[in-house]
């Protein structure tokens, strides 16, 4: 059975192979801002926010209305919560997670100022650091069970363009696997493991 790794890299091939045949080929650079959370981590809300960048390239279909983009972006993930003393129990909460994520999304033009889009991305894991109000809890001595080495992920989203150079867009990504399992690996029904939800917007520039 192929890899997720694997199919994301087939997918992206036969998409962009023959880009310096189209009718169209841009590229840039993206910033912007990432709020996430875990899902299954007993926590709620985007409380975890992180800085997101990297490049871009979009291939233009021969309907002017479609094209298909690919990025390489460091995007951080993660959950949070802050210890208040007014909770009947007070805790805090930490989790990072740091990803080199490679979405592929077609975007369709509704306007001249506005287009949807949707796709999948593949995440690659790089690190991660988790802490609680008890100190650190991934060292190695930690027994909480590993992150997945990819994570891959549903998008959609909207896009505003400003002008033939900038662009601004939002984006909403969940992950379709878990990124880890459960604690001992327990699992009821559908809920198989915490799993990842990020909400983003960010900043393109055409070069």
């Amino acid at each position: 059975m192929m890899s997720r790794t694997k199919l994301i890299s087939t997918l992206l091939f036969f998409v962009f192979s023959s880009s310096l045949n189209a009718q169209k080929f841009d590229a840039g650079f993206q910033v912007g801002l990432n709020t996430s959370q875990i899902t299954g981590d007993d926590l709620a809300g985007y409380n975890k926010p992180g800085i997101t960048a990297g490049i871009w390239v979009m291939r233009q279909f021969a309907n002017p209305k479609l094209s298909a983009w690919m990025e390489i972006s460091y995007l951080p993930k993660g959950s949070k919560k802050n210890l208040r003393p007014s909770d009947s129990i007070p805790t805090y909460y930490r989790l990072h997670l740091n990803y080199i994520e490679v979405p592929l999304t077609l975007n369709y033009r509704i306007t001249s100022k506005l287009s949807l889009e949707t796709g999948i991305s593949c995440g690659v894991y790089i690190s991660h650091s988790e802490e609680d109000e008890f100190g650190d809890l991934s060292g190695i001595y930690g027994s909480r069970e590993q992150f997945a080495r990819t994570d891959i992920s549903f998008n959609a989203g909207g896009n505003w363009h400003i002008n033939e150079k900038w662009m601004f867009n939002v984006r909403v990504a969940n992950s379709i696997f878990p990124v880890r399992k459960h604690d001992q690996e327990t699992s009821f029904r559908l809920n198989r493991g915490q799993y990842s939800s990020c909400v983003m917007g960010r900043l393109f520039y055409t070069f």
